[in-house]
């Protein structure tokens, strides 16, 4: 397992397909890299209100504005600040019926900020259909010489076939990580009203707070 070499990173650009995976994903890296003084711009692509659809107590409009927040309150214990982020706003679970015109737009908000040293995408083979559209927009929106680590949150244990996605590894603080979660309130337990709700349970978080984040190049 090698390390990752940030010498001359200077602006590094997260892409999330939904608020929490950009913490669940990189955030040792972020810390890494704030430390070292790199700007942190953060892109999450869908709204994130696919959640919880069934909550009379969290309708979209609130679930969508809380999720903001919390990704916001994650990304400030990481040095990243509010106007380092952009949401896109796209349809959650709803990626792969895009329309070419929403594509577009998608592309344009994906590359409105300054062409960074290093990307930080999903891979295109991660379980989750959203991640994999995600992974295919950023293929497209930024030229193949920008240096790329990309990041599995749903492994495909399916998938025999898929390569290793943990040949590059950065460390961080697990214990750090967990409290940085729970900021993810709304994907951890506080909506009680929606039995098909998605939460991350105790060992879901367990794996995804480890103290080191795998990415492959």
């Amino acid at each position: 397992m090698k390390g990752i070499d940030l010498n001359g990173v200077r602006h590094a650009v997260i892409v999330a397909p939904h608020s929490d995976d950009e913490t669940i994903a990189a955030f040792h890296l972020i810390c890494a890299l704030r430390r070292r003084g790199a700007r942190v711009d953060i892109v999450v692509v869908t709204d994130g209100s696919a959640s919880h659809r069934n909550s009379a107590s969290w309708p979209k409009p609130r679930l969508v504005a809380e999720r903001r927040r919390e990704t916001m309150r994650a990304m400030a214990m990481a040095g990243v600040p509010r106007d380092r982020i952009e949401f896109l706003g796209l349809p959650d679970g709803g990626l792969r019926s895009l329309d070419r015109r929403q594509i577009e737009t998608a592309l344009v908000g994906l590359r409105q900020r300054p062409e960074p040293d290093l990307l930080i995408v999903p891979s295109v083979f991660d379980d989750h259909p959203d991640h994999r559209v995600v992974a295919r927009l950023c293929e497209r929106a930024w030229p193949k010489c920008v240096k790329r680590l990309h990041y599995i949150v749903w492994p495909d244990r399916q998938n025999e076939a898929r390569p290793s996605y943990c040949d590059l590894a950065i460390a961080g603080c697990p214990l750090r990580k967990r409290l940085v979660m729970r900021r993810y309130r709304t994907q951890t337990g506080i909506i009680t009203d929606d039995p098909a709700g998605f939460s991350l349970m105790p060992p879901m978080l367990t794996r995804m707070c480890r103290s080191h984040e795998h990415f492959a190049s």
